[in-house]
């Protein structure tokens, strides 16, 4: 969702060939909380379903906004998840290039569910 964000309000998308940060992968074993149980602890609500359900409704949205056509706004309605649709208008799309535009440009196809290589990010350069 931000980088779709991000480049439509004319940010440009870097990717470096060589990893500059990490961070420390802990295994669930050692019992450290890992980031996407937090949502739970914030809201007592811990426990497995929490974030698969905050989760799904994240990934609709995401998917509206990038075009897929099984997530569009009257199937989203239809299926009683309006909540997907909340504030969309504020935090949607930017207004210095278009969907298609980066659709094009990350060879992202939301009709046939692929997304294929970039060139330009093998070669480092844009087109």
């Amino acid at each position: 969702s931000f980088v779709v964000r991000a480049w439509t309000a004319g940010y440009d998308i870097y990717a470096p060939r060589r990893n500059l940060i990490k961070h420390q992968y802990r295994p669930g074993r050692m019992g450290l909380p890992k980031f996407w149980g937090s949502v739970g602890r914030t809201y007592g609500r811990d426990g497995p379903g929490f974030n698969t359900h905050m989760q799904t409704v994240m990934l609709q949205r995401i998917k509206h906004m990038v075009g897929y056509p099984e997530v569009s706004r009257a199937k989203i309605i239809e299926g009683g998840h309006e909540e997907v649709l909340t504030d969309l208008e504020h935090y949607s799309m930017g207004s210095e290039r278009t969907r298609e535009a980066y659709l094009e440009f990350t060879n992202i196809d939301p009709a046939t569910h692929q997304c294929k290589a970039m060139q330009w990010c093998n070669r480092c350069q844009l087109k």
